[in-house]
């Protein structure tokens, strides 16, 4: 394979919804660019990238994959990317990479809630991006619609490079409005188009967009704003140049449209991203973490060599594949660097340019260019790679917070170890779910972006690690607490049976703190009345009941105890005693100061179209919800909102029914509040009901 410098490497994510046709897409490109021997359907389970058996049987790509294509003295690195929004953990990691975005549009149903969120997601990562609207040989296609709906979404950026010839059964081919010619494909052929004469019927269209074409380049320099007034046009190389130009600052977003499916469209796609798409040289600095101080550096061929660790493919009876992005210098196989996340050494050797689930060898990954590597001692995703010495590592993908709990639980009584190393295993490919034991609500709990993750993750459990476990709603993790202070509260603990007996007796203070202070414990014995090596054992027995709770069985937070006085038998008295004697003087004092029962309380961002606001803000007030105002975002609107978590547990399928799919959100735990009145009671008595229950 042929060496590439950074000036002729183009580094893509392809982003849509799901089921618009990025594999398509991809599969389309390296068979046009004779990267494959044949054009591979993901309909038909032929897909080199969508390989995996979930994804063969859910025909949707459910991990990142990476692809290449050679074309026109270039290269071009792909990272395709889940559709599903529940899957968009590796939208954000792939976003981290490159240096441009291909964001397909269903030439069907046109802007849909993963294409407003996938723009997003480009948008935060001040990246360029292009639209390719896809699927124009598919039947009640309308162009035209298309484009307006899009242009409604995304402004006089959206700038059409590439229309077709038309639509349904009558598709033949694109026109290319930057250099006005028409192509013209064979359905399933080599993806080549033919050059042919524009149609007579898109002539006077073709004129006019080319016209608009050149006035939007026109205005992103004032050079080019010049000559265009002076001379009426733009050479085609200032066009080219002011496209380039205009696509890496963000000001224009091109469109061009096609079939993937059919491979018609493609080459033209292929053309546009060598000639327009910016290549490594045009980041011309990374952000670091050098310590504690967040910076960015230069990056060039020249410095040490660091690389950044986005993705971790699994492949069975292979092993982890660790995808990186070489930001400055090469890496070279043979050579040792350092893993500076986890401080370890590791050797570079079997390196690989993925091409799905094929690969091709190299000796070496040089600057600005993607690639993976096999067999890595210790290396994980969001770890950085370099020399030995360099003073910084990569900041880590931050994903969106999981939306989705629930309590898992081992179908077969000794399997719990295998679950726990499974989900360890399954979390390095995909970051974006947590797995953790709960002590609180003693449950271990799976945390995922959706129901249908939730699915996937466990699906991926019992058909590698061959375990299956239960799910259940989780437990609340509510807390306890006190509302008002006691004094002198005290208790005796006696105990005679025979031989030695047991006698404790400790009085204490009881007082609340303020919030997410936790427990304190505070000695103010004066005089020998407690000896000094019992009064630990106070705290110890009042610890056993933090944990256990006295209301509603749920840990005790933000209480300080004064230990004050009692006293010690000089032969019965012993350890044991004044830990029971802490026990139960804590729960007497605890009962006498206003118990209350505390909730966990959920900061929450839900975007939505403005049609749907009024809706969405109701439910969020039926569900004990505080509005703390609303964020203007074009035609949408984030709503800012404290939530109550018992009353968010499923909100993922109600917010889906109330904007009918076009809202998202993010969550993330705030605070403790105290729970209202008549919903303490419910929890408390559903509490004493279940260990009445678990005592019959």
């Amino acid at each position: 394979m042929k060496k590439y410098e950074a000036n002729s490497i183009r580094n893509v994510c392809l982003l849509s919804h799901g089921g618009v046709g990025k594999t398509s897409l991809l599969e389309a490109a390296c068979f046009t660019s004779k990267g494959t021997a044949k054009l591979n359907k993901v309909n038909n389970g032929t897909s080199i990238f969508d390989s995996r058996p979930d994804e063969k049987d859910r025909k949707m790509t459910i991990t990142m994959k990476l692809g290449f294509c050679e074309w026109n003295d270039a290269k071009i690195n792909f990272l395709d990317t889940p559709g599903f929004l529940d899957l968009q953990g590796d939208a954000k990691a792939a976003l981290r990479v490159v240096e441009s975005s291909v964001i397909l549009v269903s030439a069907v149903d046109g802007v849909q809630v993963g294409t407003e969120l996938m723009s997003r997601f480009v948008e935060e990562a001040k990246m360029p991006k292009v639209f390719f609207v896809n699927g124009m040989d598919k039947d009640n296609v309308d162009f035209e619609k298309t484009l307006a709906n899009l242009k409604e979404t995304y402004g006089t950026s959206l700038v059409p490079l590439a229309i077709p010839m038309g639509t349904g059964a009558s598709f033949t081919g694109v026109v290319d409005l930057v250099n006005k010619e028409a192509f013209e494909y064979v359905r399933d052929g080599n993806g080549v188009g033919k050059k042919v004469d524009i149609p007579s019927e898109l002539s006077s269209t073709v004129d006019a967009l080319r016209s608009s074409l050149m006035e939007s380049v026109a205005e992103t320099d004032e050079a080019l704003m010049n000559k265009y007034f002076e001379n009426g046009e733009l050479t085609l190389d200032e066009l080219k140049q002011g496209l380039a130009k205009g696509i890496l600052g963000g000001v224009i977003a091109p469109l061009l449209s096609g079939s993937a499916l059919l491979n018609m469209g493609t080459d033209v796609l292929l053309n546009m991203i060598v000639s327009l798409c910016p290549s490594p040289l045009s980041r011309k600095e990374v952000e670091v973490l050098a310590g504690d101080e967040r910076k960015t550096i230069q990056v060039s061929e020249s410095m040490p060599v660091s690389a950044f660790v986005f993705k971790t493919i699994s492949e069975e009876h292979i092993g982890d594949f660790n995808c990186v992005r070489v930001f400055t210098g090469r890496l070279i196989a043979g050579k040792d660097v350092q893993n500076l996340t986890r401080n370890s050494p590791e050797r570079i050797s079997n390196m690989y340019f993925m091409r799905g689930h094929e690969r091709v060898d190299t000796a070496e990954i040089g600057f600005g260019d993607i690639g993976a590597m096999l067999k890595m001692k210790d290396t994980h995703t969001c770890d950085t790679l370099a020399d030995k010495g360099v003073p910084y590592v990569f900041p880590s993908i931050k994903f969106t917070e999981p939306l989705v709990n629930v309590a898992i639980t081992s179908k077969n009584k000794g399997d719990e170890d295998k679950i726990g190393m499974g989900f360890a295993k399954l979390h390095e490919e995909d970051p974006t779910f947590t797995y953790k034991y709960h002590a609180d609500i003693r449950q271990s709990i799976l945390s995922a972006m959706g129901d249908i993750h939730i699915d996937i993750v466990l699906s991926s459990l019992k058909s590698r690690f061959k375990v299956e476990v239960e799910k259940k709603i989780p437990k609340i993790s509510y807390r306890e607490t006190i509302t008002k202070t006691v004094r002198y509260v005290e208790y005796a603990h006696k105990k005679q049976s025979g031989g030695a007996g047991q006698y404790a007796k400790v009085a204490i203070d009881l007082e609340p703190q303020p919030r997410g202070s936790g427990y304190e414990f505070v000695d103010k014995i004066v005089g020998g009345v407690i000896d000094q090596s019992f009064r630990p054992s106070v705290d110890k027995g009042v610890h056993a009941k933090l944990e256990e709770g006295i209301v509603a069985g749920y840990p005790i937070v933000d209480v300080r105890v004064y230990l004050v006085d009692g006293k010690t038998h000089p032969v019965d008295s012993k350890d044991i005693a004044f830990q029971i004697a802490g026990r139960e003087v804590f729960k007497i004092a605890f009962e006498q100061a206003g118990p209350i029962l505390l909730e966990p309380i959920t900061d929450m961002r839900i975007t939505v179209p403005d049609d749907y606001t009024g809706d969405v803000m109701g439910d969020l007030s039926s569900r004990r919800g505080k509005i703390g105002g609303m964020e203007p975002e074009g035609k949408f609107q984030t709503i800012v909102a404290k939530v109550p978590e018992a009353e968010v547990q499923n909100y993922s399928q109600a917010l889906r029914a109330l904007s009918q799919g076009r809202g998202y959100f993010s969550k993330s735990f705030s605070h403790y509040e105290p729970v209202p009145t008549e919903v303490a009671k419910k929890i408390i008595e559903a509490s004493r009901q279940t260990v009445q229950e678990v005592k019959e």
